[in-house]
């Protein structure tokens, strides 16, 4: 299991799905010149969408017999990463207006998601490669 890369990819991806956690996505100034922090744990949909995506990670990296399921997975978790994506920015975006904020910045926070798009993508294409060598090797008996 842990000998293909995929796992690699899909056990970095779970680890940064429940990291996102502890760290901020965006710090903005508001008008009296304090600090508005908005976090992950902020928002419910958004703690369902990224514990699924670990989740999801994880269930792909116990699949290792079932690579046709496996791969399924990974090309899910590749689109629900770039919706996860999508509802991120809608909600900070949210956040901005509630809170007034003139100036800020998105933090490390927000970044993540976008790796986990890239390695969600690099599982499934080492999944496919595993498929693709075993249906070659079938050929040849």
């Amino acid at each position: 299991m842990i000998q293909r890369i995929q796992s690699l990819w899909l056990i970095l991806t779970a680890v940064i799905a429940f990291v996102i956690f502890k760290l901020t996505l965006y710090t903005g100034k508001i008008a009296d010149g304090s600090e508005r922090v908005f976090q992950l744990a902020n928002d419910f949909l958004m703690v369902i969408f990224i514990v699924a995506l670990g989740l999801l990670a994880l269930i792909c990296l116990f699949l290792f017999k079932n690579r046709k399921l496996q791969f399924r997975l990974a090309v899910f978790g590749v689109i629900f990463s770039i919706g996860f994506l999508f509802l991120e920015y809608f909600k900070t975006e949210q956040f901005k207006k509630e809170n007034l904020v003139l100036t800020g910045s998105y933090q490390i926070g927000a970044l993540l998601p976008v790796i986990m798009v890239v390695l969600f993508y690099l599982a499934a294409r080492g999944i496919y490669k595993d498929e693709r060598l075993i249906k070659s090797m079938d050929r040849l008996r």
